[in-house]
């Protein structure tokens, strides 16, 4: 599950690898060049991020994405073969953000000295802020899960990651044997991330992905199932 925002302190975008292949020149006007392809090949996908968090994936045309960053349709193709091999650069983008981010968020060291609290609702807020951030993306990942299962397997694999790293966090802090608090932390992102999903993908109620109430209601949820401490 991607997460990334600026609110939550999330890692800030990479410029990305270019699709263009390197070329030996002595020219001095190579790297200005290669400098402009890059440019041009990071605006195109901040496009199509942004796009995608207002519209579906099929309802995205090439196009638009073009547009959206005032280059030529040429220049899409010249950078990408198709709209799904966009789409998959968008999100290994996405995803190298989110693994960036939630390795300096969530690493054991930065929660030492916080109250348990104060800790999961921070925790929480990043959560729900790093998938608002990249609802499109999530989104069109599993839709397309839906006929190509694979598709979802860098969201499960950045969650799985998300899981372990609460698992470290909070564990210790629970006044149970260590076997079955790991279960229950495991339980209570199942739930976490089951919530964000569907405010996703059906937009449902009562609390939308946009609602500031939303990151405390998860926190209450979490720290009442788990029965953490003050």
């Amino acid at each position: 599950m991607p997460l990334s925002s600026s609110a939550a302190s999330p890692a800030k975008p990479s410029k990305g690898t270019s699709a263009f292949p390197t070329v030996a020149t002595p020219s001095i006007l190579q790297p200005p060049r290669q400098r402009r392809a890059r440019e041009t090949e990071q605006a195109l996908l901040d496009a199509g991020r942004e796009l995608l968090a207002q519209r579906d994936f099929s309802a995205v045309s090439v196009a638009q994405i073009a547009s959206a960053c005032e280059v030529s349709v040429g220049a899409f193709y010249g950078r990408f073969r198709d709209k799904q091999a966009f789409f998959e650069s968008l999100r290994a983008l996405v995803m190298q953000e989110t693994s960036d981010s939630v390795a300096r968020y969530l690493r054991v060291e930065r929660w030492e000295d916080v109250p348990t609290d104060v800790m999961l609702e921070k925790i929480m807020r990043y959560v729900v802020l790093g998938c608002h951030a990249n609802r499109g993306v999530i989104k069109a990942s599993l839709k397309h899960a839906s006929v190509r299962p694979e598709e979802w397997l860098p969201h499960r694999e950045s969650g799985q990651d998300v899981v372990e790293r609460m698992v470290a966090l909070l564990v210790p802090r629970m006044p149970v044997p260590p076997e079955q608090a790991q279960m229950r932390v495991r339980f209570a992102m199942q739930a976490v991330f089951s919530i964000v999903v569907n405010a996703i993908l059906n937009d449902a109620g009562p609390l939308p992905l946009d609602d500031e109430r939303l990151p405390g209601e998860m926190t209450r949820l979490v720290a009442g199932y788990l029965a953490l401490p003050a």
